[in-house]
This record gives C-alpha cells, structure tokens and sequence, in this order.
C-alpha cells in the first residue's frame, strides 16, 4: 500500500497558521547545546528546530568501533560542519551484539570500545558534540542483530542515562516481531527517559519504519506502520519516521529520495518546534547525481526535517560537502517557526512548495521530479493566497535564488527553467 502521491495530496493538507507556529518557537527553548543533552520532557522543548548531525548507517552498516566514530568528528570538524550545525553523531545499528551481564545490564565489546561508551560520550561533549545510540523496541534489531531493549527499557535507559548519552533511536523490527504495538512500547520508553535514574534529559527518535505489510504476514497494520506514527509521535517523541528506508549501506535510489518526500509531506501539521516528521537519512555519494543529492537536501530542508547526514564524512565529494553546507538552506530547515512546506501546485512533473518562515518571507522549491528540463512557475499572488499563508501582498517582491546566490525582483511572477531531478529555491520577501 502507498500513500497518495504529491499531485493527488494538493488540498489534503492545509498549511498551519504562521502565528500558531511562531508562538510555539517562543515556547521553545534553545536545541540541543555542546557538552548538554535533549529530552522529551513536559519542562523543556528538545530539538526546537531539527536536529543537525551524523549517523554510521548508510556507510558503515554494523561494522564500526571507536577509531571510526572518531575520525568521522574529526571529519565534522575539519570539513567545517561541526560549526555549520552538525554535531549530533549518532551511533546506529551495530555498536552493541545484545550481550548483557547476569543482572540484565548491557555489556559492550572491549575491542569495539576499549575505552568503554562513558569514556566516548566525555570526549565527543569536550569537542561541542552531542552524542546518539540505538535500540529497538522489541527483544532484537533490524537485520538480526540482537541490540533490543525489551524487558529492560528502565534498566537500558538508565545505562545510556550513566553513559551521558544525549539521543536514543528506537527502531521496531524487534517490536513488530513481538506484534508490540507501537504507541503503547513507545509510550513506555518515553516514560523512562523520564524516570531515568540519572535525570538525564534524552531526544527520543521514534523508528517505526515499516510500511503497511513490509514485515511480513499482513504486518505491520496500517495503523501500526510508518505511515500512522504522527498520530502519537508529537506526544512522546522528538522525531518519528514516516516511511520505509530511503537507503541502505548499498546506496540511496532516485525514486526512493521522491517517495519518501511524498510519504512525509502528507501531514505536515504534526511537525513544529520540539517534534519532526522524519523521511529519513541524506546520502551523499551513494548513487544519487549532484543534481538529485542537492534536490534530497532541498527538499528535506524544506520539510523541516532532522538533517542526518549518512556518508562517510572523511572522504564526501566536493560538490555533496557544498550541498550540505549551504547555510542558506540550512537556515530554512532551521527556521525557528518550524513550519513544513507543503505542495502548493503540481503539473506534470513540475512541482511548486512552499514554507513560510518566521521573518514573514517564504521559502519556494520548484521541483523537478522528471527526466526532461521544464519551466516551473507560480506567482507571489498564488503564495499570497495559498491554504494558512500570512505571505503579505506588496507591489514588487525580492527573489533570492538560494543555490546560486543571486538576486532578482519581480511584480509578481516566479519561474525558473529546471534542470531534470534538480530544485530551484527561491526566499520570497517584499520589496523594500
């Protein structure tokens, strides 16, 4: 079973007010801070804008120790992506083969770890990181590893509390085979992180990634799938996935960037400051083009999405390294009214979305999603007038081109000539 596609969603999905928006950004404490941690309690805001960082999966798979995670924030730092926003590395599937101690506590690898997880989160806080790690709700991970927290969701929590560890995933392979539902296990796990022994504020990344039927044997319902985890992740969560894996450690397909972008814009008023929907991982140099790759980061930006970056940091192309630190587009994933986009006109291949943004501008992405250049169009008339908007109407309007940082004005009218698999975005604000 899919969800609708982008053409088909046109109207589904109103734009939330501006004003709601902004007035929760103020309720809103700052995001996570270097050497600090995030939660998801009742007293702060974690993740006021989307978290920002780095995660093992798509090019280390299971296989990863201390010497890696090292040099890749060596890497964050080198690459000056540490101080672009992306601090937050997140240890995926793999660091832990589910041994525990005859107590039930976890118990890690010495040759993996030989200055033990303790140790690791202390050095990576001195350097302004924020650290991540992984579970599953049920008794073992995605892919048969058996890192589960089932049975022992307090006693985990508390260990990854003692550890300082700032984020925790909680994938749900192991809680689809247990046939958990979604909403109660996340529930408890949510209320651990609360009741943790050391009063450690944790993010919590909701991972319930299947699509309907993907687990096998008709599960997991659609109720239970990816594509229902809005409906309780706002309420227990910092972040929950909302389709199946864009990738993989073999590479990041074209149609699957393009589906996961249908999938998470179809509710885009779950999202805002403290809660994202999440499409899922970026992934620079594994088999998408330029054009596609800078597209994915794009349009993840522009859907207010976690922007996790899922390469190998050490060795990115030149090109996938400036995608990624665009500062410009960086700054309307950060936007602290922490409005989603949503799909405002579609023809053809050709797209026009649109996100509001807290200083009264609007970001403006026209996608191309086919293999032919087009000509994309909209005017400043049809944002003004679009479901939610507060774009105010004015006589001439500036256009700033957010890739090649150049500048136009117009009355009215907004076009471009995009490339195929590629996205013009435009900043949209009233002339002065």
């Amino acid at each position: 079973m899919r969800r609708a596609g982008a053409a088909e969603r046109l109207g589904r999905a109103p734009l939330r007010a501006a004003a709601l928006a902004c007035a929760a950004a103020l309720l809103a404490v700052a995001g996570l801070a270097p050497g600090s941690s995030g939660a998801t309690q009742s007293s702060t805001v974690l993740a006021a804008t989307p978290y920002m960082g780095w995660d093992t999966y798509f090019t280390f798979g299971t296989h990863y120790d201390e010497a890696t995670i090292l040099a890749q924030a060596s890497a964050l730092q080198t690459s000056g992506l540490e101080r672009d926003g992306y601090r937050l590395i997140w240890l995926d599937v793999g660091w832990w083969p589910g041994t525990r101690s005859s107590d039930g506590r976890i118990t890690v690898s010495s040759k993996q770890w030989p200055h033990g997880m303790a140790w690791l989160t202390r050095t990576l806080h001195a350097e302004g990181f924020q650290v991540g790690l992984y579970t599953d709700a049920g008794k073992k991970g995605c892919g048969g590893i058996h890192e589960g927290s089932y049975g022992h969701y307090q006693q985990d929590v508390n260990t990854f509390a003692a550890w300082s560890f700032d984020a925790v995933k909680v994938d749900f392979c192991g809680g689809d085979a247990l046939h958990l539902n979604p909403t109660t296990a996340y529930g408890k796990f949510h209320d651990a992180i609360l009741h943790n022994s050391s009063h450690r504020p944790m993010l919590l990344d909701i991972c319930v990634f299947p699509q309907p039927g993907q687990a096998g044997n008709g599960l997991p319902s659609f109720a239970d799938s990816a594509f229902s985890s809005y409906d309780f992740g706002p309420s227990v969560g910092n972040s929950w996935r909302t389709d199946t894996d864009v990738g993989s450690p073999a590479g990041v397909p074209w149609s699957s960037v393009l589906r996961n972008l249908d999938a998470d814009a179809t509710e885009p008023s779950a999202a805002g400051p403290g809660h994202w929907n999440d499409p899922d991982y970026l992934g620079p140099d594994l088999g998408l083009t330029d054009a596609q790759f800078q597209t994915q980061f794009s349009m993840w930006a522009m859907l207010a999405a976690p922007l996790m970056v899922s390469g190998n940091i050490a060795s990115i192309s030149p090109a996938s390294l400036a995608t990624i630190s665009n500062r410009q587009m960086i700054a309307i994933d950060q936007d602290p009214a922490g409005i989603q986009a949503s799909l405002v006109s579609a023809s053809g291949d050709g797209e026009v979305w649109m996100k509001p943004l807290l200083d009264g501008h609007v970001a403006i992405a026209l996608l191309n999603r086919g293999e032919l250049p087009l000509t994309i169009s909209t005017s400043a008339q049809a944002l003004s007038t679009a479901p939610g908007s507060q774009f105010p109407a004015a006589a001439s309007y500036t256009l700033a081109n957010v890739w090649t940082g150049t500048s136009s004005t117009t009355t009215g009218a907004i076009s471009a000539a995009v490339a195929p698999d590629s996205t013009v975005v435009f900043v949209v604000s009233a002339a002065a």
